[in-house]
């Protein structure tokens, strides 16, 4: 399997506003996806992004991948400006301060994170019940 870098993101609704604003931050438009675990995928410059609604990841090594509820993940094809996105699109969820997104390198490393204001740096455990933000 390629190495390859993650964006979880909680929460993961409402979808279409999470959806737009990881086609902004990869500057391109995600295309709904007929097959496969991704829901949207769009490919720009070598770099193919995946974006997917669930995962099956639990809390492996300290980094709670069950509290994420949406996945975006980035592989680079010829080139090397996978890292590059993988932060620029982690940046956009990150400013908006609404969502807790966690950069992950290969689902073995946590490169960044990032939480809404006054709140820790992983989502809280699930309690049946949304946390309205």
């Amino acid at each position: 399997m390629t190495s390859h870098h993650s964006i979880f993101i909680h929460p993961g609704v409402p979808g279409e506003s999470l959806t737009a604003d990881v086609a902004t931050a990869f500057g391109t438009r995600l295309l709904p996806v007929a097959r496969g675990p991704a829901e949207y995928s769009a490919d720009l410059g070598g770099t193919r992004l995946e974006r997917g609604l669930s995962h099956d990841y639990v809390e492996d090594r300290g980094i709670p991948f069950d509290r994420y509820q949406v996945i975006a993940s980035l592989w680079d094809f010829g080139g090397d400006g996978e890292r590059a996105s993988a932060e620029h699109i982690f940046n956009r969820p990150a400013e908006l301060r609404r969502y807790w997104p966690a950069l992950v390198f290969d689902l073995q490393a946590v490169i960044a994170t990032a939480a809404p204001p006054k709140r820790e740096a992983f989502p809280p455990p699930p309690s049946g019940v949304m946390d309205e933000l």
